[in-house]
């Protein structure tokens, strides 16, 4: 089989589609270059905010460099064809010719901005996006993170679903919510959401090739999130009124216990990563 990943270039994207890299298929590469992983408060942000800002993308960099380390893109895609684009020529004519060309027969895609056209018509039919975040409830962007936020961390998670031109809005083929313990921490549950999707991804690519895959479609829209949406000053929230201890709030019973319904596939074994 054929597959093109699309990929961002952070440590978390490269760690997930080395999994594609082990799966032994041929395999060519999109990398889109991403945002600063230790990014700058925006500009009229108070001091405090400012602390709270740096401490919280600081921590982030910190867990995420323990489980997968400082890799580069060019370390990782070394060994196959790959194209390197920004964001503004993700969806260019140029990059939708080089898709054109592999000829691929599955598109995997985990940490690019939203595909349109021309690429969007240049991938295979067949084209799965890992969404860091439980569709329908929460799509779009930083949907690790808006769980928290709203106090229901047991809607953290991951979902395997076909692209459409909508964001996370494609037939699902696989999701799950990340197991929560006691003392973790926002970015203790982000870091497990990749290790755990990584292990789903390895079954799935197994089972594609023994059985297919089947999807279900959502059945509604849901919620979506810009990347605008997220000001400085909901950090507060996380790390003030709740001192980075909202899991245990929850696994306690002092916070709403509702659940996502999910939507699992057969080839996925119910396990988890601890």
């Amino acid at each position: 089989m054929k597959i093109l990943i699309l990929s961002g270039s952070h440590p978390r994207h490269l760690y997930i589609h080395k999994e594609i890299l082990n799966s032994g298929h041929d395999c060519a590469a999109i990398i889109m270059h991403r945002e600063n992983l230790l990014p700058i408060a925006p500009t009229g942000t108070s001091d405090e905010v400012n602390k709270l800002f740096k401490f919280h993308f600081s921590e982030r960099f910190k867990v995420e460099s323990k489980y997968f380390g400082n890799i580069s893109p060019r370390e990782i895609f070394s060994d196959i064809p790959s194209i390197y684009c920004n964001p503004k020529e993700l969806n260019s004519s140029k990059v939708a010719d080089y898709a054109r060309h592999f000829g691929a027969d599955l598109a995997f895609i985990f940490g690019t901005d939203l595909i349109k056209r021309p690429l969007f018509d240049a991938l295979p039919s067949t084209k799965i996006n890992l969404h860091l975040g439980l569709s329908p409830w929460y799509r779009g962007s930083a949907t690790l993170f808006w769980p928290f936020y709203f106090l229901e961390p047991q809607f953290a998670g991951a979902t395997f679903h076909q692209i459409v031109p909508e964001a996370d809005a494609g037939a699902v083929l696989h999701q799950f919510a990340t197991p929560l313990y006691m003392g973790d921490g926002i970015h203790d549950v982000g870091t497990r959401t990749v290790l755990q999707a990584r292990k789903d991804l390895k079954e799935l690519l197994t089972g594609i090739d023994r059985e297919g895959w089947i999807y279900a479609e959502q059945k509604t829209s849901g919620r979506i999130f810009l990347t605008s949406n997220f000001q400085a000053e909901h950090l507060r929230v996380i790390y003030q009124t709740y001192e980075n201890n909202i899991v245990d709030h929850y696994l306690n019973g002092h916070l709403a216990q509702r659940v996502p319904n999910l939507i699992r596939s057969q080839l996925v074994q119910t396990c988890s990563v601890n």
